[in-house]
């Protein structure tokens, strides 16, 4: 007889990580704060002990706030902190924290429409940034006043830029605050291009923050896992080396290799309790993506049909989104989702809110990548059309969907929005990516170059001087191609800074001059005295005492 769930009901193998983050939490709640970050492959447990952290955490009475960071290709900026912080605000009295914030609460606004409107826009764009990170610190070191915070960022390794940033300012501003930030990733996706791996060796580096790994069980720990499992009082030492070799001390894997032995009826229950076939006879699947898909095959066609859908839309989804993505009744999908609850594939997140998740990524990725590559087109063509018809549809999902589905054209005008919210929220980063997604399906070569100038700005914006030169390199070319020298000209203003800052003041001169000597004609205009700023500033760097304050004199004359 199949049991419903195969699942260890208690930590095993983990005390010694449980009690360093333990002690990391105790010295937050004294006002020594700061970042853990916990690494590990898929499947070691890495949720499981962020949970069992939490509950502590809960019952020594601080406050606890956690978001997850989306496996989706294009991400809403800051997603795991609006998550976080979004369900922590809708527990409190929003006019008393705004109060309590004061001037920061203007710039969360940006962010949390709820804390009222966002402020003033500087001309400074990394300033602009900063506020916003610090008022986003404030409110953290707030909600921490009394007993402490406990804030959890899940899945680092697929964090958006902008929340790669947050996470890497809040290592050298939550020390001597209430605040324990708990950030996880998996070691297994960390190849050596991969975004995240700079910040991982910095930190190493410096110390700002404190990393620790979690490691695979020994025999012993995989037995104990058995015997909570099974609630049996030995397990062979036959047995025990076996699953150990199997599962490689994952503990995800050991469940799922466990229920696939049960459902094939490896193990079996008795009138005495659990039973076995001998270790020769156990035919255990090679990975554990071939358990999951062994699984797929015992379930009805129409609830293969629906987990695909869900396995399209992402990690979590809503029971009104998937049905209708899959086409089909409310209670048809309910039913169908029960069934691959009860089959360990995916788990309840939000009961009262119909929202259900996948019970690890690894399950999501082993059923998103046996779909067909149409099929997965159709889905997500699907999903577009789902998310644009209701009144809450953010482009940036939209974008990622569109992209996935081939619907280019569509998918250009939602980058492009998507790239325009994340510059409002100074996620620059994040907007220079989205533009970049967009450019090679832009057929408008007058288009294209304008998108890379805009994308240029974003990167410089973000401080990345290197890439915004490449891309106004071409964008301009392409302006200048089409006879839009003058448009062009104020996008070379932006070259020669990125000259200058790169120590190419001669090449920097030259772009500056040539966009003065195209302006000059259309009249005065504020690009027009920037140019000629640029070129006094120059000429007051290089000490060449050259026209400098001619140049000055001109750009005022122009300013008038």
């Amino acid at each position: 007889m199949a049991v419903a769930r195969v699942a260890c009901p208690v930590l095993i193998g983990r005390e010694s990580e449980l009690s360093l983050l333990e002690d990391s939490l105790l010295s937050a709640i004294r006002g020594e704060g700061g970042v853990v970050v916990l690494g590990g492959e898929a499947g070691m447990g890495k949720s499981r002990l962020v949970r069992e952290l939490a509950h502590r955490a809960e019952r020594l009475g601080c406050a606890v706030m956690s978001g997850t960071c989306s496996e989706a290709e294009l991400s809403l900026p800051y997603l795991p902190f609006l998550e976080g912080i979004g369900n922590y605000l809708t527990r409190q009295d929003v006019p008393a924290v705004r109060e309590r914030l004061g001037p920061a609460a203007a710039e969360l606004g940006q962010l949390f429409p709820q804390m009222g409107h966002a402020g003033p826009v500087t001309a400074d764009p990394m300033m602009s940034k900063l506020r916003l990170f610090e008022a986003i610190v404030l409110l953290l070191t707030d909600a921490a006043r009394s007993r402490g915070l406990l804030a959890v960022v899940e899945d680092l390794h697929w964090a958006d830029p902008a929340t790669r940033e947050l996470v890497d300012y809040a290592t050298r501003r939550l020390r001597s605050t209430k605040v324990m930030m708990l950030a996880t990733y998996r070691t297994d996706e960390m190849h050596r291009k991969h975004a995240l791996l700079p910040s991982i060796q910095t930190w190493r580096r410096s110390g700002q923050a404190q990393l620790m790994e979690i490691n695979a069980l020994d025999a012993q720990g995989v037995k104990a896992m058995v015997t909570c499992i099974f609630d049996e009082v030995q397990v062979s030492d036959e047995f025990r080396d076996f699953v150990h070799d199997r599962s490689e001390g994952n503990p995800f894997v050991l469940e799922e290799m466990l229920r696939d032995a049960i459902d094939h009826g490896d193990i079996f229950r008795t009138d005495k309790g659990w039973d076995r076939k001998s270790v020769h006879e156990i035919r255990l699947p090679a990975t554990v993506r071939e358990t999951i898909l062994q699984r797929l095959e015992r379930l009805q066609p129409v609830e293969v049909e629906v987990l695909s859908a869900a396995s399209a839309i992402g990690l979590t989804f809503d029971v009104a989104t998937l049905a209708a993505v899959a086409g089909k009744p409310e209670a048809a999908v309910a039913l169908a989702l029960e069934s691959c609850v009860t089959n360990q594939l995916l788990e309840e997140a939000d009961r009262p809110a119909g929202r259900y998740c996948f019970r690890h990524a690894l399950t999501r990725e082993a059923v998103y990548e046996d779909i067909v590559a149409t099929r997965r087109q159709q889905l997500h063509a699907r999903i577009a059309e789902v998310l644009e018809s209701r009144p809450d549809w953010r482009a940036v999902d939209l974008a990622h969907h569109l992209l996935m589905a081939g619907s280019y054209e569509q998918a250009v005008g939602m980058c492009v929005a998507a790239a325009e919210a994340a510059i409002a929220a100074h996620a620059y980063r994040d907007a220079a990516d989205l533009f970049e997604r967009a450019i090679p399906h832009v057929k408008d070569a007058i288009e294209r170059g304008r998108l890379m100038c805009r994308a240029a700005d974003a990167y410089w914006n973000n401080t990345e001087t290197l890439a915004a030169k490449a891309l106004l390199e071409h964008g301009i070319a392409d302006l200048e191609a089409a006879g839009l020298t003058v448009e062009a000209a104020g996008h070379r203003l932006l070259l020669g800074r990125c000259y200058w800052e790169l120590l190419r003041t001669d090449l920097a001169r030259e772009q500056f001059m040539r966009a003065r000597d195209v302006l000059e004609t259309q009249g005065p205009s504020e690009a027009l005295a920037v140019a000629y700023i640029r070129l006094s500033g120059l000429d007051l760097f290089d000490k060449s005492g050259g026209g400098g304050l001619e140049d000055a004199l001109r750009a005022a004359e122009i300013a008038k």
